[in-house]
């Protein structure tokens, strides 16, 4: 769905995009244009002529969605655990739908208008797709395939989510993942019978991955340019030659959970989202070398040591970004 196509071309991660205070609401219409007129363009047999998908559209027995939304939620919840790894197959997805949400929405919580506007993509999204993909392709599929159909028109729903053109591992991640979400649309569409099931399941993920990152990303924007907790001050003299307003903001950003400590995963995002990509032995032993007492978390006075003299590309990477290196 919409919520799931990486912003191609999109390289700044939110930690390094947010050098500044959040600016304030605000909905990028132009980009909220252009996915309407994908959707258009895509599902034209229902929006633009008395088509196949239309007629389709009009036959769904809306009493199946019920279905749609009880197999949403393995789907979603598979979904927020992608959201939540750190292993670098999914953290440029991660990225990447990040950096899109926070163009359509800005950088500031807006939950009434984010909503709305988020359920209407995902029905829109949902209701598109579904009727082309799990209606009109596959009946026409069914002459020349016959049964496998679905399984056909599942490899063309995920291939119609990515850029075929450039082949990385993020696209075939991409390919993958959205092989595994129209394999679980069509399997409702199979077990209800109708269209109606995958449309309401294909509408919740898509809601709950604009919705939900929308809240996360701006949420931490706002505690980090919030009121500093006290276990994030430093005493005089320590952390000097290293901006400490700015690693405190950085700092924050990482901190996730919002704890005062980074942990494993939160240094491991951080650190890909600065360009470093970390083997698991790789991350463990950088975050063993910036959590100086060993305590299994890294404090804020341990990160500004570790910036200040440690070794190595992430120390390195946090010293560019703190000082106002390169951005992409």
């Amino acid at each position: 769905g919409g919520a799931a196509r990486p912003l191609r071309g999109v390289r700044v991660p939110v930690l390094r995009a947010a050098a500044a205070p959040p600016e304030g609401p605000v909905l990028n219409s132009n980009m909220l244009r252009s996915i309407v007129l994908n959707q258009v363009v895509v599902g034209y047999s229902i929006w633009l002529t008395n088509g196949d998908g239309r007629e389709l559209l009009a036959q769904t027995d809306p009493s199946s969605a019920l279905i749609g939304l009880v197999g949403a939620v393995p789907i979603v919840l598979a979904g927020r655990f992608i959201e939540k790894s750190d292993k670098p197959v999914f953290a440029e997805l991660n990225s990447s739908t990040n950096m899109l949400v926070l163009r359509l929405f800005g950088d500031k919580p807006q939950r009434g208008l984010a909503l709305v506007v988020s359920a209407l993509i995902a029905l829109l999204v949902a209701t598109t797709e579904e009727t082309v993909f799990r209606g009109v392709v596959t009946n026409n599929l069914y002459s020349s395939v016959g049964p496998l159909a679905p399984v056909v028109a599942t490899i063309l729903f995920a291939i119609g989510h990515i850029n075929p053109t450039s082949i990385s591992r993020e696209t075939l991640t991409l390919f993958c993942l959205q092989l595994c979400t129209g394999g679980a649309f069509a399997t409702l569409a199979l077990l209800s019978g109708g269209l109606a099931a995958p449309i309401a399941a294909h509408a919740c993920y898509d809601f709950y991955t604009f919705y939900e990152t929308h809240l996360a990303v701006t949420g931490q924007l706002e505690y980090a340019f919030g009121p500093a907790a006290p276990g994030l001050q430093l005493p005089p003299g320590r952390g000097g030659g290293v901006d400490v307003d700015s690693a405190r903001r950085c700092f924050m950003l990482m901190d996730t959970n919002r704890d005062g400590k980074l942990q494993p995963s939160e240094l491991r995002i951080a650190l890909y989202s600065y360009g470093i990509k970390t083997s698991d032995d790789e991350a463990r032993d950088t975050f063993d070398a910036a959590d100086a007492d060993g305590s299994g978390g890294i404090d804020f006075g341990e990160f500004v040591d570790y910036v200040k003299s440690g070794d190595g590309d992430a120390s390195k990477a946090f010293k560019r970004g703190l000082l106002g290196g390169p951005r992409y």
